[in-house]
């Protein structure tokens, strides 16, 4: 019975192995031959049985005739059942060794195929760290270039989510700086002190960490279970050997779990996303510098031109000055000459009408040169006193009157007679206000009405309103009218300077200037003034100039 249990045994491991793993072609040709060499075996031994029986056959009965040769085949002829069993030994041991080389051909397949997917992923990861490479070379705005670094590692990874986290200027706590499956509450609230939590770690010990569910310390399979995670890797982001901040990636599904190879291919693209970052810092920061450099240009510029303009200012004072005095004492000799005439009881009615147009005219006369003299004081005098507006303002309309009479332009005046008077420059705001009014004229080249109005909105302020019904100017040049050069006048017709004097000598008063403008129905130039406060003088705004140049330089 053993050797018919041997003979069995091949043909149901056969099967049983043709179910798992269904045989090639060849194989099936060498189990063909195998059976048939089993067939041929089992033969011959029924051929041995059937000639032992009729030797040795002595019962008449069916049962004796077939029990006795097969008494005397497997009982009694001893060597005939030894060479069958020999030779079905034989046929296990090579069956068996068939079964292993199947087994040994399975186990290299299935080697092959996990060497063919790892070389596939590397290639991928290569082809990736290639295309991130042109990327990173060519992106210099931060925010963009950190969610390529996001995007690119999940892709690596083949990960759930990931994230940048970046160290504050304490180097005290990480905080997200980009990052991709996370909520934006998580991505807002999140702040992981140095050495706390995972990325904390990694940060403080700069080295990188592999966390899987799979690890048998239980520590580590516990907080992976209180995170909800059941995979991650955090690596440093190092500059200069200084870690910055930690690129992490994380798996929550079971399907999933990070290998070395998932670790070593981190910290490789960990490298080029950290340089890249860097380069994108030094980027901002010579931005920087470039904005603040060519800021103190223009400030220097128009620091420039304003000396410029002092000293042209200084020049025209002191040819006022000569002229005031050439011009007054021919003005005193004709004024006094007119009143004495005038003190006579024997004139003419109409006489006496012509001699008080002459008083009036010659009055005028020597109101319009003090008016000169006080508008080119700047240079000469730059001291701060108790000033009325409202007189300051009646003085400029009388330089200007006459130009606005010529172009058709009406002056109304809206004077508050109450207002208090202010600690000011007379001679710098006189220069305010001319601005204004020269801006209103070349505003209404047609005609129009100026109105000029002041009054006391608040406590220890005086406001000065300048208002055309000209052309108005586009919204989109309101913000720029204060910078120095800017003018929509053509060419040769402004320097684009005087706003900018103006809005400085209001700022050096510790006042306000402000503009609101609309396209076809005018402009309104609001000038607000404390009563007493924070005036410089020009001398502090020089000083400022100085140092500003200092700095450039």
């Amino acid at each position: 019975m053993k050797a018919f249990a041997l003979l069995r045994l091949p043909f149901l491991r056969a099967r049983r192995d043709k179910d798992l793993d269904p045989l090639t072609e060849g194989e099936r040709t060498e189990e063909r031959l195998w059976l048939l060499a089993l067939l041929l075996i089992f033969l011959l031994a029924v051929g041995l049985f059937l000639l032992s029986a009729a030797q040795d056959m002595t019962t008449s009965t069916v049962a004796s005739e077939f029990a006795a040769p097969l008494v005397a085949v497997l009982g009694n002829d001893v060597t005939t059942s030894l060479l069958l069993v020999m030779v079905l030994l034989i046929c296990a041991y090579f069956r068996e060794r068939l079964v292993d080389r199947r087994e040994e051909k399975r186990r290299l397949v299935e080697s092959l195929c996990a060497a063919n997917e790892s070389l596939q992923r590397r290639t991928h990861q290569l082809a990736t760290w290639g295309e991130l490479s042109h990327a990173l070379i060519a992106n210099f705005d931060l925010p963009s270039l950190l969610d390529l670094i996001v995007t690119t590692a999940i892709e690596v990874t083949q990960a759930e989510n990931g994230s940048v986290m970046l160290l504050d200027d304490e180097r005290k706590a990480l905080h997200i700086a980009a990052a991709q499956g996370l909520s934006k509450e998580v991505v807002e609230q999140t702040s992981i002190p140095m050495g706390e939590g995972i990325a904390g770690w990694v940060a403080k010990r700069g080295e990188p960490l592999l966390l899987a569910h799979s690890n048998p310390d239980p520590r580590i399979r516990e907080r992976l279970q209180r995170e909800d995670i059941f995979s991650a890797i955090s690596v440093p982001l190092r500059v200069d050997a200084a870690v910055v901040g930690t690129l992490n990636v994380s798996e929550s599904s079971r399907d999933k779990e990070f290998n070395h190879d998932d670790l070593r291919a981190l910290s490789i693209f960990a490298n080029q996303a950290a340089l890249a970052l860097e380069k994108a810092h030094l980027y901002r920061e010579s931005q920087a510098q470039l904005e603040k450099m060519l800021r103190l240009l223009g400030e220097l510029q128009s620091a420039q031109q304003q000396l410029i303009h002092t000293e042209k200012l200084a020049s025209v004072g002191t040819l006022a000055g000569g002229v005031a005095h050439e011009i007054n004492n021919p003005l005193m000799v004709i004024l006094g000459r007119t009143e004495l005439m005038q003190m006579r009881d024997d004139l003419p009615k109409s006489v006496r009408n012509d001699l008080e147009v002459m008083r009036t005219e010659t009055t005028r006369i020597s109101e319009i040169v003090r008016g000169l003299l006080t508008f080119s004081r700047r240079s000469q005098d730059d001291t701060f006193e108790q000033v009325d507006v409202n007189e300051v303002i009646g003085k400029t309309l009388t330089l200007t009157e006459n130009q606005l009479r010529n172009d058709n332009i009406k002056v109304r005046r809206e004077l508050n007679q109450n207002l208090p008077t202010i600690e000011a420059n007379a001679g710098q705001l006189q220069q305010v206000f001319t601005n204004m009014i020269i801006n209103a004229r070349h505003a209404m080249p047609d005609g129009g009405t100026v109105v000029v109005r002041t009054s006391k909105v608040a406590e220890g302020q005086v406001t000065v309103e300048i208002q055309d019904n000209g052309c108005g100017i586009p919204e989109e040049d309101l913000p720029k009218i204060f910078d120095p050069f800017f003018t929509t006048k053509e060419e040769g017709k402004g320097t684009g300077l005087g706003l900018s004097v103006s809005h400085n000598i209001i700022t050096r008063h510790g006042g306000d200037i402000g503009v609101s403008s609309e396209l076809g129905k005018g402009t309104i130039f609001t000038i607000q003034l404390p009563v007493t406060g924070a005036a410089k003088t020009s001398a502090d705004l020089d000083e400022q100039a100085q140092e500003n140049a200092v700095s450039l330089v």
